[in-house]
């Protein structure tokens, strides 16, 4: 019997989110845009105030890319980024999203208005990574999302039997 029959359907669940998957060059117009592209995508999974905290925390992941990554380079390299989201579980959905650039990383050299975006991030995210090596730097944000408040219907008949 082949192994992937004995693991279950090879289809996605009707409760699947397709992952986001967004790349452009390291500019604050393409930050702002990845921005707005990412909240469209996780306003539909969570509430309001949640998809605005998650929004703010990948700007924040962005717009250190394009600060930092390439200052040495003189010119925008890329930056990706990556986000996605399980199933429903019975306390919402997890979340990782994934910010990746090609560039240096370069720690924050002074007090001032700077070097405030990761404590931020590590506020609005459940937890917060940064790997850095030669090759980029990856910064990975999870957070455990409740869900929306208007469920889809396949949550809500989940939901009523379970009560």
């Amino acid at each position: 019997m082949d192994v992937l029959q004995r693991m279950g359907p090879r289809v996605a669940p009707r409760t699947a989110v397709a992952p986001l998957e967004l790349c452009a060059l390291a500019t604050t117009e393409n930050a702002a845009m990845l921005r707005r592209r990412f909240r469209g995508w996780v306003g539909a999974l969570t509430d309001t105030d949640t998809a605005d905290d998650l929004a703010l925390a990948v700007y924040e992941a962005l717009a250190n890319v394009v600060d930092h990554a390439y200052v040495g380079r003189g010119t925008p390299g890329l930056m990706t980024l990556w986000a996605v989201v399980s199933c429903p579980l019975l306390t919402g959905r997890d979340l990782v999203v994934t910010v990746l650039d090609e560039g240096a990383w370069r720690p924050s050299n002074g007090p001032g208005w700077r070097g405030r975006g990761l404590p931020l991030m590590r506020e609005l995210m459940h937890s917060t990574a940064v790997l850095a090596d030669e090759g980029g730097t990856t910064v990975q944000l999870r957070r455990r999302i409740a869900p929306a408040s208007a469920t889809s219907p396949v949550e809500a008949g989940r939901a009523a039997a379970m009560a």
